[in-house]
Formats: C-alpha cells, structure tokens, sequence
C-alpha cells in the first residue's frame, strides 16, 4: 500500500506531513523529524545547495530534486521524471487529457495516475509517497537548482564556477528552452567584469556571441551603448579615428540605426567634411602637399563617400605619399663591409645608375633614363650613347649632358681614385664627346653584358647628379625622402606619381601589422612567408606581388682573413649548416617549404648563371666535425714540422742514424703535446640587422658550438670601423646580374683585387678569372 497524500485527503497543518512509516534523515538539506510527523522547511527559509554541493551530487550520481507544496513546504525528494522540467511536463500532458472529448481507456487511466505525482524522500530508499496534482505548487528539478546558484554566482562575479554549472544543464539537457536565458545573463555579466577591468576587446567579443545567439536580446543594445559610447568618445578626444570608426563599426554592424551609432557618424562625417573643405582651399592656393596631408587627414577622421570621395582623391593624388615599415635606417658609421640592406634601399632612393634592370628572365634587362639609344658599332667593340633631351615629367633626375658623364667616366677609369672600377676600365679602352647629346665609347673587348657594366652614377663638385629623391627629414623613429624634381601643376590628377616617401620605424612587427591595418602605412615592403597566405585571402583590401629577383641568405668569408684561408674549416663551416631545417622551422617556418627552398647558387633560379648539375650544399654534421679536426691539424702543420726538426738536429747531434718515420711513431704522444696548445681561433662572424636572420644565426651557432667551433656573432649595423679580423658574414643579397655581381658578393667590394683570392683553390681562381674575361 502507498503512503501520502490522496486527493480526497484533507490538508494537514501547515509544515507537516503525516506517514505510517518512519522517515529517514534528509542529507540536502536536513530538517526534524520524528515517527509520525516530519516537519519541512519553508521555501523562504530553505539554503540554496551551494556550488560544491550540485558539483558533488552531479558527479556522484546522487541528484536530487525540490517539491515545493502548496503552503510552500519544501520535500527533498529523488530526482522526478520527465526531466529536466517534470512539472511543467506532466501539466503539459493533462491539460491535453482534460481538453480531448474523447478518452480511451488507455488514456483515461493516464490522466488518473497524472492526478497524483509519486515522489520518493532523500534517503527513503524505495519507499514511494504521493501527493495530490493541485498540492504541488512547483518541482524544482536538479536542473533548475543548478540555474537557481548561477543567478547568485552571477551576482558575486563568479563566471568559472557559473559557466561550470551552466555546462552541467547543457550536457544533461542540451537546448533546455530555460536555460538559453542564462547563457545570454552569463555573456552579459562576463563583458560587465571585463569592462571594468579595462578588457575592451575581450567584453566586446562576448556581446558578439551574445548577438550571435540572440540579437532580441534587450540588454544588448543597452551595453553596447555604455561601453562604445566612452570608447568612441575617448579616442575622439584623442584623435585617435581609426579607432573611433572601428568602434562605431561594431556597433553599427548589430544596431546601424542606433542613436549612438547615429550621434557619432553625424559629428565625425561633419569633422571630415570641414577638413576636407580646408584641403581644397590649400590646393587652391597652389599648396598641393600641405592640401594633399589635410586630405589624408580628413580620411582618417571618416571615409568620404560619393563626390567628397571624388574630392580626396584628386587631393591626394596630387600629391602621393608612401608610408612604409622598417626595422633599421642607412647608417654612415657602422662595422659592416659592404652595404646593408638599409643602405642599399637608400641608395635605391637616392640615386639612379645609368642603367637600371626594368625585368628579369633567363638574362637581366635594363633600360636607362638618360640614354635614349645605344648602337653598339665594330662588331661592340664601340659604342656611340646618344642622351635624352626631354625627360618625362614622371622623372625626378634631371638631364645630364655629354661632358657630364664623359667627366665621371673619366674618373671612374683613373687609378688610385675613390671612384676607380678596374672592371671597367679592364674593358673601356677610350672614349671621346662627340656632341653635347653624344659619348662615343671604345672597349678592349666586347663586353657581354654592356648595361651592366655601365651601371654608375653621375656626380661631379657638387654632389650627386643622377639623383631621384632627396632625404628632407630624419629623426630616430622616422625619414622623409621627396622628389628632387617636383611634377608640373595642371596636369591629370591620374598622371601624377609619388612624390614622397616616409620610413618609419616600429617597435615590433606586431605594431607595423596594426598600423597597416588601421591604414597608416601604405605597404609592406617585405612579407615574412607565413605572413603571405594570410594577405592573400583577403584580396579585396590587399595586394601582394612577388619580387623578380629572390633573397637569398649566404654566407661570405672574407678574404683578408687568415684563418678562413683553411679550405677545411670553410668546408667544414658550410657541412654544419642545416639548410633544409632552418628553412623549414625559422625562415619559412612551412614544412613544405612553398616559398622558399635551399638553393646552389645565390641568385634565382631561372638566371643563365645557374646549373641543373649543381646540388644545393647538404648538411653532415659528422662530416663537418671531422673537418674541424682536420683544420685544428693543419693549423698544429708548422710547430708540429719545428719540433720534428728539433729533435733531429739533437739526435744527429749524438751521432745516431735518424729515421724520421720511426721516430715520429716511437715520439707521438711526444709530437701531440708539443702542440696541444694549439687550437683553432674563435671565429666572427657578422650578420645582417634583422629579426628573421637573428633567429637563424642563433641556431646556427647553437649546431656549431656543438660541433666544437668557437664563433662570436656581430649585428653589422653596430656602430664603429670594421673590424680587420672578421670571418665570415651572414649575408642577405639580391643579386641582379649574376657575371658582374659575383667578384662583389665573393671579396665584399668593388675593387676586383686577384690577391684577394688565394685563399681558393687554383682551378676556382681560375675560373672566376675567366668569367670575368668572357665576351
């Protein structure tokens, strides 16, 4: 027989329940009891199960439910079915009942057991009781306990311990409609906390999620409003409009008609429409920079649209304006040996060659701006340059003259000057003016490629002549380079070109990334390679092209120095590098290697110069310490070749018959201490200023070391003279034609001295040699 309530029983006295059987202690929560009555705590007066509490139970297995009567009595009771909304369940099911006309006797036994509500008491064991539908005032399931603690660790600011629970609903009743609510409060009070403690993005992310899960939400739009409102206002005040928009576009992209997102757009379209009309007064006045900078301006401070759009670009075209990143500046005073890429780009800038290659293929070609033909006659034996008159008005160099450059050939031809080419006068055997647009030529011999040794620039007492822009500002963090010769008023805003070029320089790469994104750089000169398929996914705001001519990292020993005279160490140098690897982990950081790959040669592979039968140098790093050894040894020749000598003029001293191979195996531990001592020299090594090539050298010295070679490296961009007794150096070159650009790259000048390359072996000497003559 069952125990409980039945619906014609009448109520009992407010917090009592009647039963012929003795129940058992309730664990959560416990309340009085006796043997025939058991007293229950009031709702208002029942703790709720705390956080440690639903844990426990849950991973227990031991779950428990609340029957809340209807004088607000609370049962503990087991968990009641169907769940997680038992109440709301049954209801559901016998108002159905009630409502259908017709019952079957299948459902009409259904709505009599759906007019009780079988329950059993924490810790009563099987033992089953019943209430009355109409006593029941609420179940609070498992479940809908756990939601009950969330709203109070929301209150508290708990967000683990809240989120945890909120889990424990989602796996025990995935999609529960009740607890969607609580997923979005939770969002809600996770982006409070995070405002508060100063994390913008962070509460900005969570609103998104919320949005995503539901944009109805009321709250939402109210949040965003107190969060973004400051936000926007703040970097306003700050000029900062880049965020400002930013801003303004998170918020619009949920609520475009919002009166906040409304506010904002109105006074910073106003802002750039009066900085825009300022713009268009300057140009007026025939100030196309200064009206150009203010245009720029009043872009940043909100995009122009329609014909305002029509009105920026004109300004800006006008006078066009490249902002790019760099990690070092062109330096006079530092230790390097040849000129670094910092250097380099500067010269790029600053001067223009005779001849300069405009596209490569199998062979380099070059064009000229100051030439406008050049016919080679006797068979190239001569060769009559005749000088461009007009110079287009894209071209910042001015027109030279025949004196002018004959004057600077001559120079270049004398020996002991500071302008001195041995390579090219090794070719040039006379030349002559024949009119003031006219330099007739006559070489020695055919030169192969007569562009590239031409590639020289014009000065004389004043300076440089052939020049493309000048260096007009520089500070620690930034340099300014502008047109020597600005482009002509009242011309097509389309025809104009860069007037003017600024270098910046940046803390880290992450920085650069973000100015370029917020549209305060115009380029990025130089990708890293795992930054490449990531530009180009977005197509629409960006460009990537690639150069013609490849980087190529090499290392160049020096050919002053003594100790890498030693083919072994060279060799053994170059084993120990493992290209493959550093391609792979540090410069590519890509297994498959896509943009990069270990090369034979340092220059592209497609140049006339590269051979299929040449393999890139491999990696052995017990090749490489075996060479060592060998270096170590050839080092230890001479004072091992003194001893020996020693000992025979003492041995021939007391008469006895000498024989050196004896001697030598009877006395080899005497012969190994002599020279002991000596070992081979810690070598420096120099390397170009960078962070990608910071990285490989510090592995490479890593393998090295262990292998037993002693190397100190030296950024070459640190301030003072070079050094006499550097080694070797990390180099990162581009090399554009490689028959001329080879002697350069190998003895780390211009001069072309032969001497500097005994330390090679003959047949490379002469080969090297022969190159150079070939015609």
């Amino acid at each position: 027989m069952k125990h409980g309530f039945q619906e014609s029983d009448a109520v009992q006295p407010a917090g009592w329940l009647r039963s012929a059987v003795l129940m058992l202690a309730i664990t959560v929560p416990a309340f009085a009891q006796d043997e025939e009555e058991k007293e229950f705590l009031k709702l208002e007066d029942m703790p709720l199960p705390t956080f440690q509490e639903l844990m426990d139970a849950y991973t227990s297995g031991d779950e428990f439910d609340w029957v809340v009567t209807g004088n607000d009595d609370v049962i503990v009771t087991e968990p009641i079915y169907p769940r997680p909304d038992p109440l709301g369940a049954k209801t559901k099911r016998r108002q159905q009942l009630i409502d259908k006309k017709r019952k079957t006797p299948e459902e009409r036994t259904e709505l009599t057991g759906l007019n009780r509500i079988e329950l059993q008491l924490k810790g009563e064991g099987f033992t089953d009781y019943e209430l009355s539908f109409s006593q029941v005032k609420e179940i609070r399931s498992f479940q809908m306990l756990i939601l009950n603690q969330i709203d109070e660790l929301l209150k508290e600011g708990d967000i683990r311990k809240a989120y945890e629970l909120l889990m424990v609903v989602e796996r025990q009743a995935p999609g529960w409609e009740r607890a969607v609510p609580f997923f979005e409060k939770l969002l809600l009070r996770e982006a409070e906390l995070k405002t508060q403690a100063g994390d913008i993005p962070a509460a900005l992310a969570l609103l998104d999620e919320l949005a995503a899960r539901n944009i109805e939400n009321p709250e939402l739009p109210k949040m965003l409003a107190r969060l973004l409102d400051d936000q926007i206002k703040g970097a306003a005040d700050d000029e900062n409009y880049p965020r400002a928009r930013y801003y303004i576009g998170r918020f619009a992209r949920h609520f475009p008609d919002h009166e906040v997102v409304q506010k904002w757009t109105t006074k910073l379209t106003a802002m750039m429409t009066a900085r825009l009309g300022e713009a268009q007064q300057l140009s007026r006045d025939g100030k196309p920079a200064m009206a150009a900078d203010i245009a720029r301006e009043a872009a940043r401070i909100w995009r122009p649209v329609g014909g305002q759009f029509n009105e920026y670009a004109q300004l800006a075209s006008r006078y066009q304006k490249i902002r790019i990143p760099v990690d070092h500046f062109s330096e006079d005073d530092v230790i390097s040996p040849v000129p670094l890429a910092a250097d380099r780009r500067h010269e790029e800038l600053t001067l223009v060659p005779l001849f300069e290659p405009v596209r490569v293929g199998d062979v380099t070609y070059f064009d000229s701006s100051f030439f406008e033909v050049w016919d080679p006659q006797d068979l190239g034996r001569e060769v009559v340059f005749t000088i461009r008159q007009r110079r287009p008005h894209w071209h910042s160099q001015p027109i030279l003259s025949a004196n002018q450059i004959a004057d600077e050939l001559g120079v270049q031809l004398i020996e002991g000057s500071s302008s001195f080419n041995p390579r090219l006068a090794s070719f040039v055997r006379e030349f002559s003016v024949r009119s003031p647009t006219q330099l007739q030529v006559s070489f020695n011999r055919v030169p192969l490629f007569l562009e590239g040794l031409m590639r020289f620039t014009i000065t004389d007492t004043n300076g440089v002549l052939s020049t493309r822009f000048k260096m007009e500002e520089h500070s620690p963090e930034r340099r300014v380079y502008r047109r020597v010769i600005p482009e002509p008023n009242g011309l097509n805003v389309k025809l104009y070109h860069v007037a003017e070029i600024e270098e910046v320089k940046f803390a880290s790469r992450e920085e650069e990334i973000r100015a370029f994104n917020r549209g305060q750089l115009e380029m990025i000169p130089h990708l890293r390679p795992w930054e490449i398929d990531i530009f180009r996914k977005f197509k629409s705001r960006f460009a990537v092209q690639q150069y013609a001519i490849p980087q190529n990292h090499i290392l160049v020993f020096n050919p002053d120095s003594e100790t890498v005279r030693n083919t072994y160490l060279r060799r053994g140098l170059s084993f120990g590098v493992d290209r493959e690897n550093l391609l792979k982990k540090i410069l590519l950081r890509d297994e498959d290697m896509t943009y990069g790959r270990p090369a034979s040669a340092p220059w592209h592979a497609g140049s006339y110069a590269s051979s299929p039968l040449v393999e890139p140098p491999r990696y052995d790093h017990y090749l490489s310490f075996l060479l060592r050894v060998a270096a170590q040894e050839q080092l230890r020749v001479p004072d091992k070749q003194a001893f020996i000598a020693k000992a025979k003029e003492a041995w021939l001293a007391e008469d006895k018959e000498w024989d050196e191979e004896t001697w030598r195996v009877e006395h080899a531990d005497e012969i190994k201490a002599a020279v002991a001592h000596i070992k081979l020299p810690k070598l420096k090594m120099l390397y170009e200023p960078g962070p990608m090539v910071e990285l490989a050298v510090e592995k490479m010295l890593e393998r090295w070391e262990m292998l037993g070679y002693e190397i100190e490296a030296i950024p070459a961009n640190q301030k003072g003279e070079t050094p006499d007794d550097w080694d070797f150096m990390y180099r990162v070159v581009q090399m554009e034609e490689p028959l001329l650009d080879l002697w350069s790259v190998l003895l780390t000048d211009n001069q072309f001295d032969v001497s500097k390359l005994d330390g090679y072996p003959d047949w490379l000497r002469q080969e090297l040699i022969n190159l150079d003559y070939s015609t």
